[in-house]
């Protein structure tokens, strides 16, 4: 399975999430292993979660291949998915 980060996943890295250590490896690790998976009902894309490091990636299965959409880092990660999963946006 191949992993491919979209344009604005990279000027994301690139950009901002740089400063905070975060990487094209770590987010790969984070598809491959992470601490828990959602499915987005509004969009229809998955997102995985490490909780650890306030990270969520949020991706499309494309054949065989993995999309990345983009790379959200929130010191506030745990309250946003307990309000969409409350919600029932995030299953």
């Amino acid at each position: 399975m191949t992993v491919i980060l979209s344009r604005h996943a990279m000027e994301k890295l690139t950009k901002e999430l740089s400063k905070l250590n975060v990487t094209e490896g770590l987010v790969r690790e984070i598809v491959d292993n992470p601490e828990e998976t959602l499915y987005d009902t509004l969009t229809g894309r998955y997102v995985a979660l490490k909780t650890g490091r306030n990270l969520a990636v949020v991706y499309e299965r494309r054949g065989g291949d993995m999309f990345i959409i983009t790379v959200i880092y929130s010191s506030r990660l745990e309250d946003m998915v307990q309000r969409r999963r409350k919600s029932g946006r995030w299953i």
